[in-house]
């Protein structure tokens, strides 16, 4: 396959190649799965709507439970942890690529192809 890149694009590719420490053929594969992924994702619309909705529940309820984890996190006094939390979260929700791939777990998870997100009633409804 013969790719045509300006030079501009071939110098980023390279320095991005390097920066990875892998090859021109690592980085082309990845991108052409995590690709795959999420055109597969979006093909699958009621399924991946689905999914939107569970996943808006779950943040939902981080918001609901917002005090408490303030507090779980607050009593962590590792700032690399409460930065890497806040990161997560803020990755998962903005990026489509980030979610076409946990839609992937997702669908892995719950086969049956419905909704099997509950909300917790209880304090002790939620996981440990």
């Amino acid at each position: 396959m013969n790719l045509d890149f300006t030079d501009k694009e071939s110098q980023s590719i390279e320095y991005i190649v390097n920066c990875l420490t892998i090859s021109k053929e690592e980085y082309f594969m990845n991108l052409h799965y995590k690709n795959k992924v999420t055109k597969e994702s979006l093909k699958d619309q009621k399924n991946f709507r689905l999914f939107i909705e569970d996943y808006h529940h779950m943040l939902e309820n981080l918001y609901e439970y917002n005090f408490i984890l303030k507090d779980m996190i607050e009593h962590n006094n590792d700032t690399k942890v409460i930065d890497a939390i806040l990161y997560f979260l803020d990755t998962t929700i903005k990026d489509p690529l980030v979610l076409a791939q946990i839609y992937n777990i997702y669908k892995k998870q719950n086969k049956a192809g419905s909704s099997s997100y509950k909300k917790p009633t209880e304090l002790s409804d939620l996981p440990k």
